[in-house]
């Protein structure tokens, strides 16, 4: 099942930034595992916003626990979540 994912972080502003960058490293060293896993399809960095990701989890539990399971998830200000399909084959048969 593949999931659209909008994610948003903002370093607390009682964090130094050694701490921030340190948490920054292990985020993305957990983004290249799941990427690595076949969990993460595609992602992109929204300019000044945060991530935009496709997913691909069994269920919305697991999806669940991929975002919970990031080192960044409790800095994570917004996150948006949205089951998707691919239409493409649906705009093939026409």
């Amino acid at each position: 099942m593949l999931f659209s994912v909008r994610l948003v972080s903002r370093q607390p502003h009682d964090m130094s930034a050694d701490a921030w960058q340190s948490v920054v490293g292990e985020q993305l060293k957990a983004t290249k595992a799941q990427y690595d896993q076949g969990k993460i399809r595609a992602i992109y960095r929204e300019t000044g916003v945060g991530v935009l990701a496709i997913y691909d989890a069994a269920d919305a539990r697991e999806m669940d626990q991929l975002l919970a399971s990031l080192p960044m998830s409790r800095f994570f200000v917004e996150t948006t979540v949205h089951p998707v399909w691919d239409m493409v084959s649906a705009l093939q048969a026409l």
